[in-house]
């Protein structure tokens, strides 16, 4: 009975415990892509710069459906390789879902990995920081997971040096012939954020 008794206490206090640890640890909210459709719902307005636009018209928009091309998959059938568009390696740079280390998107039925490189592939996923009133507070935006993107986010893909000879190899896309010069490349996709603009939102 004694040893009933130390059981049913030991017990108690594991279960308190197990309680307590619940009720004090806050529960982290799961990040996954919202899609870039999501992001074009203000970013495609023209009073704030239209950054969806300058999105939509760049290669990156198309990055995937690159890898369905003949010049992909005849390169990938050559050299005996997984077909580019299920490729682990081809997709971290030509999809945003696998630049970002494939987070959960089951929450999402806007994104599509058809996108190619959305937003988030250089912002981070927007769950958390896609609100409005976060948006609108740079500070809010990086806390929340958001990221500025900048030369070394560009770099994760985009090697410094070209590979005219079609080599393969795990950090420089066969296909990227010119070396990769930042300024040059960022003049082609920047798109500020018009922030004269207010809103009574």
């Amino acid at each position: 009975m004694k040893y009933f008794s130390y059981f049913i206490f030991i017990a108690f206090i594991v279960t308190l415990l197990l309680f307590l640890r619940n009720a004090l640890k806050p529960e982290t909210e799961q990040v996954y892509i919202t899609g870039s459709e999501k992001c074009g719902e203000c970013h495609s307005l023209q009073n704030i710069g239209n950054q969806s636009g300058i999105w939509i018209n760049s290669r990156h928009s198309t990055a995937f459906k690159t890898l369905l091309g003949d010049k992909a998959t005849d390169f990938a059938a050559k050299n005996n390789l997984v077909k580019p568009a299920e490729n682990p390696e081809c997709l971290k740079c030509h999809s945003t879902e696998y630049s970002l280390g494939n987070p959960l998107k089951s929450e999402a039925p806007r994104y599509s990995i058809e996108e190619g490189v959305g937003c988030e592939s250089c912002h981070g996923a927007g769950s958390l920081y896609s609100p409005a009133e976060i948006m609108k507070d740079e500070g809010f935006f990086k806390s929340n997971g958001g990221i500025k993107g900048d030369e070394s986010t560009c770099k994760n893909c985009h090697s410094p040096k070209g590979n005219k000879e079609h080599r393969i190899s795990v950090d420089m896309c066969p296909f990227q012939e010119n070396e990769f010069d930042y300024r040059t490349a960022f003049e082609k996709i920047k798109h500020p954020l018009n922030k004269d603009f207010k809103s009574d939102k």
